[in-house]
């Protein structure tokens, strides 16, 4: 298969005439086949082999994901690592940074116009609003939401995370939410980074809505496969991160996500751009690139690429410049 390395909306593959046709599986979101798009052979984290690296994309809404689909049982074990940022811990490598590096991402910095999930929940969010943050990690959203003074609530199976005695953390997930829970009873419910894990993605987002007050917010936040550096990257892309993540998005896919679970979309909104040009995510994709070896449709990131990608994304759009797309709604 020959295509650009890439979780895009548009066809890339090209078949030889009279070569087999592609496999193809059920697209979760709108039932149409979509056909094999990437094969991610290792574990982005333990570089060991996987088998649920085979990528589908549907034509039909543009996301794509893993199939076949691993069971609940099996995405636990997807979690045991020595460093993931649910345990508060980076898995990047410590990089220090020489001046043109600090000089590539002050520029980097300067250009970025993005969003964060926290200034949308700033701009969004009445006084002293409740908040449950599904999917929480390492607490950082929650302690961001304190400080702003919000009744902040969060989610998490990781013990890391629930042993954190400065907040407050349920255990449950996604899919079984804490009886603790309180129904109708929130502002809003953030997914942040969460619904690419999940194996029904859509269901997951629909149970979300008993927990919200009358007129009350969702906020999902996913990786965004249209940007250019995940063209760039490919298999190698830090954001791709199989098989944790197993639904890859695009603005438009998100939308119909969200859509599909009951909801009405308000916005999107794009985030994420100066980590990029860090010599830590760099020699994160340049070590996921290696241990790739055969299967490598994109080329190595150095400190000469990134600062090409700031000469490529500094004035581009925000699908094409950001690498993560949120979309803001109403139930």
């Amino acid at each position: 298969m020959t295509s650009e390395p890439s979780i895009r909306g548009r066809g890339h593959e090209t078949l030889a005439p009279g070569a087999a046709r592609l496999p193809v599986a059920p697209c979760f979101l709108c039932r149409r086949e979509a056909p094999l798009f990437a094969v991610m052979p290792i574990d982005a984290k333990t570089y060991r082999p996987t088998a649920h690296g085979s990528i589908y994309r549907c034509a039909g809404c543009s996301v794509a994901f893993v199939h076949p689909r691993p069971s609940a049982e099996e995405t636990s074990g997807f979690y045991q690592l020595d460093a993931y940022y649910t345990q508060g811990r980076s898995h990047m490598p410590d990089v220090k940074a020489t001046l043109l590096a600090k000089v590539r991402q002050h520029l980097a910095w300067r250009a970025d116009r993005s969003e964060s999930i926290v200034d949308v929940l700033k701009k969004e969010l009445a006084p002293a609003s409740s908040v449950v943050d599904i999917g929480c990690g390492g607490g950082e959203l929650l302690r961001a939401l304190a400080r702003m003074g919000h009744r902040a609530v969060g989610v998490e199976r990781d013990a890391a995370a629930l042993s954190r005695q400065d907040l407050h953390v349920l255990e449950g997930t996604a899919e079984a939410l804490p009886r603790e829970l309180e129904p109708a009873g929130y502002d809003a419910v953030v997914f942040s980074h969460v619904i690419e894990h999940l194996v029904d993605p859509v269901d997951a987002v629909s149970r979300a809505a008993s927990l919200l007050k009358p007129k009350g917010l969702l906020v999902v936040e996913v990786p965004n496969n249209e940007s250019t550096i995940a063209v760039r990257s490919g298999l190698a892309w830090e954001h791709l991160d199989v098989p944790r993540h197993i639904n890859f998005f695009t603005e438009a896919s998100l939308r119909a996500t969200v859509k599909a679970a009951g909801y009405t979309p308000l916005r999107s909104y794009f985030a994420g751009y100066c980590r990029y040009f860090s010599p830590s995510f760099i020699a994160t994709e340049q070590r996921i690139f290696d241990k790739l070896e055969g299967a490598r449709p994109a080329l190595r990131n150095s400190a000469l690429r990134s600062w090409r990608l700031l000469a490529e994304t500094a004035f581009a759009g925000s699908r094409a410049k950001y690498d993560s797309v949120g979309i803001v709604a109403r139930v």
